[in-house]
């Protein structure tokens, strides 16, 4: 990774420039920078990192829904181009930042939440009464999820390790297990949804914990996920993924959930964009509690 200075991007019809202030940075970021995702995600080199922008509008059309100055957040396309000082964004991607909310927050929320949220929308729609798992509960995608899902009324048992218990109980977490004294896979419990938002589990392991007409969703697809999912037309207990995808639409569900209280950002720690290595090295730890962003201005 290297800072380099590049020419400033124009906006094209529909599009609006934005003056990055903050930009969030997901497991994904290094996972496609090392090679890991090229069998998902094949991306000639070298590239912009970086899906989580919020900043304020630099310059927008004569009938744009936004206007120079105003304060938005957005998850890029799989383009990328997050990790800069200024992005040209789709208006149908973007959403004006919540009262109170500041630049750092509006930066960790858009790929984790969104990633959560259509989760849950792909399983079937979280119903009030709900019982759901969250394993990885205390990282990016999972403490939204934990919110997320008490936000649409459902039970939530987390799974995370003891130093990050009273944080995922602080999201409302209803139960959390300790993953290094109790292996979830095998508790009496049965849920509608099981959320592996760290994709270290697998549906073979977890369907016994599965209500009859439940779902097992994870992060991250693999060929035993692809071969249960091939499966689900003649199964009662669901095998599925989820692949995020940027819409401003259901950002703006998100956005109505923090301006209601519902739902907050965590950010761990933030690093300016000179510490682009030193921020991947963290989040390849694996370790991290909630969001990790780049602060730019």
């Amino acid at each position: 990774m290297q800072l380099i200075e590049t020419a400033l991007p124009m906006p094209h019809r529909g599009e609006v420039l934005v003056r990055i202030h903050a930009a969030g940075i997901n497991p994904v970021d290094y996972k496609i920078r090392s090679g890991s995702m090229k069998w998902v995600y094949r991306r000639k080199f070298p590239f912009i990192p970086g899906f989580d922008i919020a900043g304020v509008v630099e310059q927008s059309g004569k009938k744009s829904n936004f206007n120079p100055g105003d304060k938005v957040f957005a998850m890029l396309p799989f383009s990328g181009g997050g990790y800069a000082e200024f992005v040209t964004v789709k208006e149908a991607l973007l959403c004006h930042v919540p009262e109170g909310v500041t630049m750092k927050e509006a930066a960790a929320t858009p790929l984790a939440a969104l990633t959560a949220l259509q989760a849950f929308e792909k399983s079937g729609r979280v119903r009030e009464g709900d019982h759901l798992l969250v394993n990885g509960a205390s990282g990016g995608v999972g403490s939204f999820a934990v919110q997320i899902a008490k936000a649409m009324g459902a039970n939530v048992t987390a799974v995370s390790s003891a130093r990050n218990q009273d944080f995922v109980y602080s999201l409302g977490a209803d139960k959390v297990i300790d993953y290094t004294e109790e292996d979830f896979t095998k508790i009496k419990m049965r849920f509608n949804t099981v959320f592996d938002a760290v994709a270290k589990s697998s549906y073979r392991r977890c369907r016994r914990i599965l209500k009859k007409d439940g779902t097992y969703i994870t992060t991250v697809p693999n060929r035993g996920l692809l071969l249960h999912r091939t499966f689900n037309f003649i199964r009662k207990k669901k095998a599925d993924f989820i692949l995020v995808k940027a819409s401003g639409d259901d950002l703006a569900i998100i956005a109505d959930m923090m301006t209601r209280g519902l739902v907050r950002p965590y950010v761990q720690q933030s690093f300016l964009l000179s510490e682009g290595p030193k921020a991947h090295e963290l989040i390849e730890t694996e370790r991290v509690r909630g969001k990790v962003v780049f602060h730019v201005i």
